[in-house]
């Protein structure tokens, strides 16, 4: 996902697409280790940096939703949620 694109959704949607790619990441990274137990290739293995740049990309753009929030009390809850991802 490019930052352009997560910008252009809300809150909960990014929420739920980072928990997405935490699950799917989790998946790669268990295929490939049952892979490498039985030395077989990874197949596609630029897959798993992908996800993680994406994952990166969601917290930057939800840092930016945070900092723009006018009500503090409502930044600052941003941010803590952000930092326990």
């Amino acid at each position: 996902w490019k930052a352009s694109e997560l910008r252009l959704k809300s809150w909960d949607d990014l929420s739920k697409l980072w928990y997405v790619l935490l699950q799917e990441k989790n998946m790669l990274m268990t295929q490939r280790q049952m892979l490498h137990a039985q030395n077989l290739r990874f197949p596609n293995p630029e897959r798993i940096p992908k996800v993680s740049k994406s994952m990166c990309r969601i917290k930057h753009v939800l840092t930016e939703k945070a900092i723009e929030e006018s009500d503090p009390r409502r930044s600052a809850e941003m941010k803590r949620m952000i930092n326990a991802f």
